[in-house]
């Protein structure tokens, strides 16, 4: 892969939401999110890094804003800023109280090397059926950089498709994140555990499949679209 930059993972953390319920105020307003890096100028190491989050408008928490050890933007390189409070922006399209916020900014990078670039807030969805207690679980992102002297000029990929899906009982539930790379790079795929923090998993994360069964299925074993087995859980190549 030519990339300069690149994910270390590009995932598909897929969770059963409800997103009713509150986080001490009524701070239940982060559904899924991403961090996109573009290089402003393939001579030097500056780089325009974008968090876009999916928000649940019903909640009177804004995106960002504040101080102290939250809402933190880290580069990977010893430096982060506070994102600031950022407006929804209202995506009827995808369902109700469904809307979108995100911040960019300008960062310049000592030099080459690998930077895991990350970004937390306190205030995930309540009601994550697949995980203990994401109502007071830290949200959590990242994408990592490499800086390499010796790869062409690159961007990440790029994600078109919003992770806001719904599914119904008795078929097949599919999400494509519609991933290309601007540059035209081979992209792969992997399910991985969602973290809290860095290196932090979140607590007892389980695959919807093996979550309880009795609250998706009458009848788990032959669960899936052609009822002839158990569902699964995975990446289709």
């Amino acid at each position: 892969m030519k990339s300069s930059v690149k994910y270390s993972k590009t995932l598909l953390a897929l969770a059963f939401l409800c997103t009713a319920g509150a986080y001490y105020a009524n701070a239940t307003h982060l559904r899924a999110g991403e961090i996109t890096v573009v290089r402003e100028n393939c001579n030097s190491h500056t780089y325009t890094i974008t968090v876009t989050v999916y928000t649940n408008t019903g909640s009177s928490v804004l995106f960002g804003g504040r101080v102290g050890e939250e809402d933190i933007l880290e580069f990977g390189d010893g430096d982060w800023i506070l994102v600031p409070e950022t407006p929804n922006t209202p995506r009827p399209d995808l369902g109700p109280e469904i809307g979108t916020a995100s911040f960019s900014v300008t960062h310049t990078f000592p030099g080459p090397g690998e930077y895991t670039i990350s970004y937390r807030e306190p205030n995930r969805n309540q009601g994550v059926l697949n995980m203990d207690n994401s109502v007071n679980t830290r949200f959590y992102i990242e994408t990592k950089l490499v800086i390499d002297p010796f790869m062409d000029c690159n961007n990440t990929p790029v994600l078109l498709i919003p992770p806001i899906d719904r599914a119904c009982t008795g078929v097949a539930f599919f999400h494509n994140p519609g991933a290309y790379d601007p540059d035209g790079d081979s992209l792969s795929f992997e399910l991985v555990v969602p973290f809290s923090d860095r290196n932090l998993k979140v607590v007892r994360y389980q695959d919807p499949p093996a979550n309880d069964p009795r609250q998706f299925y009458l009848n788990y074993a032959p669960g899936n679209e052609k009822g002839d087995g158990p569902p699964s859980f995975r990446v289709i190549p």
